[in-house]
């Protein structure tokens, strides 16, 4: 699969752009049955009800086990499945595309996992604690999404300002995330900035919302009794990587960094 000139001109002008049945029900059907043949592993371990679902085995362990569940957890994006689609020709082809190199570097995939009961969401933010200065992000649902049901946000166009810094935007988007969504959205009601509004895009499962460092998004929190699974993966290209260019740097660019300034 490779991007044509019309979605490339969206990607570099909103700071994303979005790839319907990026990932194939094949792939998405491997990635559960990967899965819950490893969930199985501590559940039968632990108990010998029988289970509806793979959904209902992860809140089984997560409520009887969370040290296992988290195990578990961990463990997702270790799986070949996962770490197949992300070096995949069809990502790997978009990635240096968007990037604009034949060498790029690839980021840990993973599983993101949010239910219902869980109260943690990402609050809007750029994303920074990467490895170099620009960064390609995929962030695709495993279940279809909406914003009714919660799901991605983003401020398109928000990349062309720039990193912008404010109140805690120097720590992880986890920390105190309701306070931070509060902090971005009194930012964007500032004159200047109020032209930049949130979408919530509609997406099925395998659909591929792609997104560069700068711009704004985060995610709501899930509203529905089913877990929303998402496969994420990021590619970092190899310039703009302080790393390679100096011995003191560290090999994630720090929070409080100054990203405008990276060359």
């Amino acid at each position: 699969m490779s991007l044509n000139k019309k979605d490339i001109n969206k990607f570099h002008e909103n700071g994303f752009v979005i790839i319907k049945n990026f990932l194939k029900k094949k792939e998405i059907n491997k990635i559960f049955f990967q899965m819950e043949e490893m969930i199985d592993i501590p559940i039968k371990n632990i108990s010998k009800k029988k289970f509806k679902s793979f959904d209902e085995k992860y809140l089984y362990l997560l409520k009887k086990n969370k040290i296992l569940k988290s195990h578990f957890y961990d463990l997702t994006k270790l799986l070949d499945s996962i770490v197949n689609i992300a070096v995949s020709k069809k990502f790997l082809n978009v990635g240096k595309k968007l990037l604009k190199s034949d060498t790029i570097l690839v980021d840990t995939p993973q599983i993101r996992a949010d239910h219902k009961s869980d109260k943690r969401f990402l609050p809007q933010h750029q994303e920074l604690n990467q490895i170099s200065k620009d960064v390609i992000s995929f962030w695709v649902p495993l279940v279809n999404v909406n914003k009714k049901g919660g799901g991605i946000f983003l401020r398109p166009k928000t990349h062309h300002l720039g990193h912008l810094t404010f109140k805690n935007s120097n720590m992880s988007a986890t920390s105190d995330s309701r306070k931070r969504q509060k902090t971005v959205d009194k930012i964007f009601s500032k004159n200047k900035l109020k032209k930049y509004k949130s979408i919530y895009p509609s997406l099925n499962a395998g659909d591929a919302v792609i997104f560069q460092t700068f711009v704004f998004h985060g995610t709501t929190p899930n509203k529905l009794d089913r877990i929303r699974w998402t496969y994420i993966s990021r590619f970092n290209s190899i310039n703009k990587t302080p790393y390679l260019k100096n011995a003191r740097s560290t090999l994630r660019i720090p929070y409080d960094a100054d990203y405008n300034n990276i060359i």
